[in-house]
């Protein structure tokens, strides 16, 4: 569980483990209406703040005849866009309590497989965030209170400084006289990089997506494949699982995409070349899912299909960070060996002159 997921736990708001236990409560009750809601009491008795209420709003609209589908579309923030797509394609051919199962194991493997690595992007930018402040801090405080003393002190010894240090004084000075041109995009960066990095890592946990991914046609393929898996297992027609996808997703250039492949399908296009020609997919997982449907596995293919896709990305973005830490730890180190050198360069060459 990384930072954001506690701090959306301890202030009771939706976040994979909530989810999880809700999509499993709600596997038990399918098919026993009266068992069902009376496990929504439950829970929503047992949960407090913004979750409870939302528990609270989802029992309601059961109540009141709507389906599990259109009341969890109506009550916002409570599980991810594409789990909410998919429970939509499963209403449709009969196969939810197995869908809700499916989605509670695989919401809480995503959560798993992103925070087992050594270090997560989150964790790397919040070590980035702090060290940077605290070194900004000490070199602003040598700068300010420090290098102006060094600087009377040779002067009155008549000793040159050293070529490192008098590249350290020309950098103080020059911070000194434009220091309002540095500090206010210093800051800025600072707090849009913060708010960004905790908008987007709040967006994945409840709605399943980052920030910007509605522009990523491709990070939408492993849910389309799986809605459209369910269709091919039960025969129903793949326009079908694209309707219910477009309902959910949001704004973008991703959902243009879609449109576009729902619009083929819909005019007799065969579905896996519609997916190609959209850009979908692959040469090679379109020849994946040829084969799939010449050997009557179609609904294997593409849930197969969609789980390699996840595990190569997710391969992909657990190296970003293993990379990138050593990456910061040289930049911070060199940073610090310049300011030591520069400090210590022209104590060593005072006493060696006054020796």
């Amino acid at each position: 569980m990384n930072h954001i997921q506690m701090w959306l736990f301890m202030t009771h708001q939706s976040e994979p483990l909530r989810q999880t236990s809700l999509l499993m409560l709600l596997a038990g009750g399918i098919g026993h209406g009266e068992t069902l809601l009376h496990s929504l009491r439950a829970h929503e008795a047992e949960s407090s703040g913004e979750w409870g209420s939302k528990i609270g709003q989802l029992r309601l609209l059961m109540e009141q005849g709507h389906s599990l589908a259109a009341s969890l579309t109506m009550v916002r923030d409570l599980l991810p866009d594409q789990t909410i797509s998919s429970i939509r394609t499963a209403e449709s051919t009969g196969t939810l309590a197995d869908v809700l199962v499916d989605e509670a194991k695989r919401i809480s493997q995503s959560v798993q497989t992103a925070s087992g690595g050594a270090v997560t992007m989150e964790t790397l930018l919040l070590m980035t965030f702090s060290i940077g402040t605290v070194m900004f801090s000490v070199v602003s405080f040598l700068m300010l209170f420090i290098i102006p003393k060094f600087k009377e002190i040779f002067i009155g010894f008549g000793v040159e400084f050293p070529p490192i240090t008098v590249a350290l004084i020309y950098l103080t000075d020059a911070v000194l006289s434009y220091w309002y041109i540095f500090l206010l995009p210093m800051t800025s960066c600072v707090f849009i990089g913060l708010w960004w990095t905790y908008t987007s890592s709040r967006s994945k946990l409840i709605h399943g997506y980052h920030r910007l991914m509605e522009h990523w046609p491709r990070y939408w393929v492993p849910g389309l494949l799986r809605q459209l898996s369910l269709s091919a297992a039960t025969g129903q027609p793949l326009s079908a699982a694209l309707d219910s996808a477009m309902i959910d997703m949001p704004p973008g250039r991703a959902s243009e995409r879609v449109s576009g492949l729902r619009q083929r399908v819909m005019n007799g296009e065969d579905t896996i070349e519609a997916l190609q020609a959209t850009r979908l997919l692959r040469a090679r997982e379109a020849a994946f899912l040829h084969s799939a449907l010449k050997t009557r596995h179609l609904d294997w293919g593409l849930r197969h299909l969609a789980e390699a896709i996840e595990a190569r990305r997710m391969r992909f973005w657990r190296r970003v960070p293993t990379i990138l830490a050593p990456m910061m730890i040289l930049v911070l180190g060199l940073t610090v060996m310049f300011v030591c050198v520069a400090f210590f360069a022209p104590l060593v060459k005072l006493l060696n002159d006054l020796s």
